[in-house]
């Protein structure tokens, strides 16, 4: 099978697959998402017109109670003549009375459905006070075409017969109010309706005929009517995926009546839906931009592949002068630029392995690989951190000793001190009997951070040197110790010796002076010189300076002891 093919099959395929289910997924989510935000949004808002609405009729219930109460005051009629003009001005009262009780032959002259001054009482649903905030039974007159509030408060409830009775009809329209400022989406109604179900006030006209919820048989309707007599709040979803129709409902408890919001589902889903539509055709046009892609990508990959084939069968043969190509940004440009790395690499393994044995410290060989040049005989000059270090008193110790003894000794100890100047990245150049000579320097390197790495080094070496010693006393070895002198000069770096052996190393007078320095340390201690404590008294103090005439140099040199127990990283 070809990689054009195989690039179609398990590319294409996966990829549309996944287009395909990542756009359904996204559809459920954002869908079911949508109708949460919805019902959470919808919830608070019928919360808060329900409250708005209970506040409303308890603002005017205890304009009502007010007037009840003045009924025994001595300025009955002044006090209740203000507070009757205070509620007739309240939003939605239409009308406010104060009827007297009728004689018996008015009540037999009058209609019930009259108030005492004629005019027809139409409102369709009354509801007389029981005590300060509580209605009795309410009373609908489904016949009346006129829907308002009826409200009737005994003045004197000792004497309900004889007594005085407030009458109060208030639009139910002006319960719409809080209703209509609802951001509930376009083409959705709202109702006001009884717990029973009747209509009270509905925003949307097509309504306005209607008595009762479910008359006409409405399934979405039913199913509302049978959720508000069971429940405060909730919602309804009508039929389909996603629902055609969705309903809220928010009980108002101080009257028992119910605000029910209805929303087109076609509608609240719009942008979802326009996403499903817009998903597909972009869909398609990438799967169709991918499969000319792949068509164009898999000539150019083949072609690439072939070269990196031919140019490793050339490496093969023992040809590194050839160097694939690394302008490009892609994997294949970066398969070439590891090709161009691996060659380098077994180029370098093969000059290591001809000229290790001029080197003694591999790595500084391999450093030297990265510029061939460098392994031409001589050198230059360069300002670099010197470290030496010498065992004390070793030389008489180890005439006691037995040679075996003395090399198990020295291979363990110089085992333990390789290792953490290699972690340091020193150089050693060379080691003299129980001493080390070790250079800290690098291609483009720090002169300050050289001398960290050569102060840190020492500092640890003689940590290394506290367990080195314990374990050497466990096995009945002789107590050992270590003292270790650092300067910073500038010494002559390069190859020393013949074309047939040569040594990398570094030769001047600061290598003497770094000698002579390491000379003035105690057991357990580093010495560092003036030069050196310069660059690295911003991170270390020195807990004794002193200045002492060295062999071999003419002035007296200031010189800096570190305690290497009271400085940790």
């Amino acid at each position: 099978m070809s990689l054009e093919r195989r690039f179609f099959i398990f590319l294409l395929v996966p990829v549309a697959i996944m287009v395909a289910a990542f756009g359904f997924w996204g559809f459920v989510f954002a869908r079911g998402y949508l109708l949460d935000q919805w019902l959470i949004s919808i919830h608070l808002q019928l919360e808060k017109a329900a409250h708005e609405i209970s506040m409303a009729l308890n603002e005017k219930l205890e304009l009502v109670n007010l007037i009840a109460r003045a009924e025994h005051t001595p300025d009955r009629d002044i006090t209740q003549a203000f507070l009757i003009q205070e509620l007739t001005e309240k939003p939605g009262v239409r009308f406010v009375d104060i009827i007297a009780p009728p004689s018996r032959a008015t009540k037999e002259r009058m209609p019930q459905t009259e108030d005492s001054n004629g005019d027809k009482l139409s409102g369709t649903y009354t509801m007389e006070i029981c005590g300060d905030f509580g209605f009795c039974a309410p009373v609908m007159d489904p016949n009346s075409p006129d829907k308002t509030l009826r409200i009737i408060r005994n003045l004197d409830p000792e004497n309900p017969e004889g007594s005085r009775k407030l009458l109060v009809r208030i639009s139910f329209d002006s319960f719409l109010e809080p209703i209509k400022k609802m951001n509930f989406v376009e083409g959705g109604s709202a109702w006001l309706v009884t717990s029973t179900g009747q209509f009270l006030a509905v925003t949307d006209k097509s309504y306005a005929d209607r008595k009762r919820i479910a008359d006409n048989g409405d399934p979405l309707e039913t199913t509302i009517l049978e959720n508000i007599r069971k429940k405060p709040y909730g919602h309804v979803f009508g039929p389909g995926t996603p629902p055609k129709v969705v309903a809220g409902f928010y009980k108002i408890h101080s009257v028992n009546w119910y605000i029910v919001l209805i929303s087109q589902g076609r509608i609240m889903l719009e942008p979802i839906i326009q996403f499903r539509f817009y998903y597909t055709v972009a869909g398609l046009i990438a799967l169709t931009i991918i499969l000319s892609l792949i068509r164009i990508v898999t000539r150019s990959v083949v072609t690439s592949i072939s070269e990196i084939s031919d140019a490793a069968v050339r490496v093969q043969e023992g040809d590194y002068s050839l160097k694939l190509p690394e302008y490009r940004r892609d994997e294949i440009g970066q398969l070439n630029r590891s090709f161009n790395q691996m060659v380098q690499g077994l180029k370098q393994r093969d000059l290591i392995e001809q000229t290790f044995g001029r080197y003694v410290d591999k790595k500084v060989a391999q450093d030297l690989m990265s510029s061939p040049e460098a392994l031409k005989l001589g050198g230059e000059k360069a300002v670099v951190s010197i470290m030496m270090s010498d065992l004390r008193n070793f030389t008489v110790i180890s005439e006691q000793l037995n040679p075996e003894i003395v090399i198990t000794i020295l291979n363990n100890y110089f085992s333990r001190m390789i290792s953490v100047i290699e972690r340091y990245r020193g150089i050693i150049v060379d080691f003299y009997g129980d001493s080390i000579l070790v250079f800290f320097n690098g291609v483009d390197s720090n002169i300050t951070e050289r001398a960290y790495d050569a102060l840190w080094c020492a500092l640890e070496m003689q940590d290394e040197m506290e367990v080195f010693v314990k374990e050497s006393v466990a096995k009945g070895f002789p107590e050992l110790s270590m003292g270790i002198g650092i300067n910073t000069g500038e010494v002559v770096i390069g190859n020393i010796g013949a074309k047939s052996r040569a040594k990398y190393g570094i030769v001047g007078a600061d290598v003497n002076l770094t000698d002579r320095i390491q000379a003035t340390a105690s057991p357990g201690k580093v010495i560092i010189s003036e030069t050196t404590y310069e660059l690295v008294k911003d991170r270390f103090a020195a807990i004794r300076e002193f200045e002492v005439c060295l062999k071999g140099v003419m002035d007296e040199k200031k010189l800096y002891e570190i305690d290497y127990t009271s400085l940790k990283r």
